[in-house]
């Protein structure tokens, strides 16, 4: 199971990791050898663990996770940090913390999301059984509950693992936005995106219907204007537009 790196400080994270290695090294040399000499390694943990002790809150100081961003669904939340990591806790039945798995249910604290590092993530929305991550290029990832199509993945209903959205290739997403179970997206040129659940309107397109993929608003409301911003809420959505200059 993936762990949360700021719990307990850095001291007493190296600490343990220390002390499992230890043990670990030990019970391999006695199995191999019953009358192995162990007082080499003893020495050797000795010497670590004085190390360890020396640097104290420095050592903490230069490991602490710092974090530079908190989003939140219904029921579940994420933390970015500044090293760019992801970190998600709370409800996991549909896989919206994005751990690859079903397991654990839920976390009361935070857990690393494997499958985002490297990926530069600068947002994160979620919803009530679902969540999206923007990356710095524009690329959107889903993961969670997908039976409303507010995934953008369609005819997936589950995804466990974040997903990269692929009908928004090609668009450079500046933000994305998250109601219960319908999402929003803001390109970089001031066009609108939506897909998921639309039966209120919520999607801004002058249907009531659901929304399998992300699709171009071009409701005459909203098409003909720049939109500079959007948020939705639980079956509704708000967009700021400004008239486009003649």
């Amino acid at each position: 199971m993936p762990e949360w790196r700021g719990a307990g400080g850095a001291k007493a994270r190296v600490g343990r990791a220390l002390n499992e290695n230890f043990w670990r090294a030990i019970g391999q040399k006695v199995a191999a050898e019953a009358g192995a000499d162990l007082r080499g390694a003893c020495a050797e943990y000795l010497r670590h663990r004085a190390d360890l002790d020396a640097q104290g809150a420095a050592l903490d100081d230069k490991l602490r996770v710092r974090v530079r961003a908190a989003f939140a669904g219904a029921y579940h939340s994420f933390l970015l940090t500044e090293a760019g990591d992801v970190y998600a806790f709370g409800l996991n039945n549909h896989g919206q913390l994005g751990l690859g798995s079903l397991e654990p249910p839920f976390s009361a604290e935070p857990l690393l999301v494997d499958a985002l590092q490297g990926e530069r993530v600068v947002q994160i929305v979620a919803g009530e059984h679902h969540s999206l991550a923007l990356a710095a290029d524009g690329a959107v990832f889903a993961f969670g509950r997908g039976d409303n199509s507010q995934l953008g993945l369609p005819g997936v209903e589950q995804q466990v693992t974040p997903a990269k959205v692929p009908a928004l290739d090609g668009v450079r997403v500046a933000k994305l936005a998250s109601g219960s179970n319908q999402c929003m997206a803001l390109s970089d040129a001031g066009e609108l995106y939506s897909w998921g659940f639309g039966e209120m309107g919520q999607l801004c397109n002058g249907k009531s219907a659901d929304e399998k993929e992300p699709a171009l608003v071009d409701a005459a409301e909203v098409a003909r204007r720049d939109v500079l911003d959007v948020a939705s809420g639980a079956q509704h959505t708000v967009v700021l537009a400004m008239e486009r200059a003649e």
